[in-house]
């Protein structure tokens, strides 16, 4: 259901060459297209659906594996209140948006497979809950 192993690739600088001719419109295009299949990836999902109608399982199920570790449920909380909610899953789909993914799937996976988090990683976390 989620692959920890995995490493997102749609924010890296390393995504386009120097000598690739694209524009910025291009490029943001470009990493929506690997956003989504990032996303896939993480889930181990066959198919992207804008309306996230395939959270409706896979959201319940990470939120039951993760919701004993602290930082992530205040991370939860701070991006539910964002959009004037208290329910900690919608603070985790906010947590799997394009510009918080590659962070929330770093700890995720870290907390998964360790039981834990670093202080690398909660710093991270801590960084993007308050911005």
């Amino acid at each position: 259901m989620y692959d920890t192993k995995f490493e997102c690739r749609y924010h890296k600088d390393d995504v386009f060459l120097e000598t690739d001719k694209v524009n910025n419109y291009e490029k943001e295009f470009i990493r929506d297209i690997l956003y989504k299949e990032d996303l896939l990836n993480i889930f181990s999902i066959d198919y992207y659906n804008d309306d996230f109608d395939v959270f409706t399982e896979i959201i319940p199920q990470l939120y039951s594996k993760i919701q004993d570790c602290l930082p992530l449920i205040q991370c939860m909380k701070k991006m539910a209140a964002k959009v004037m909610s208290e329910d900690l899953q919608t603070g985790l789909c906010i947590l799997y948006s394009y510009d918080y993914m590659h962070v929330m799937h770093k700890c995720v996976s870290e907390y998964l497979d360790n039981g834990i988090l670093s202080e690398e990683n909660m710093k991270l976390l801590e960084k993007i809950c308050i911005d």
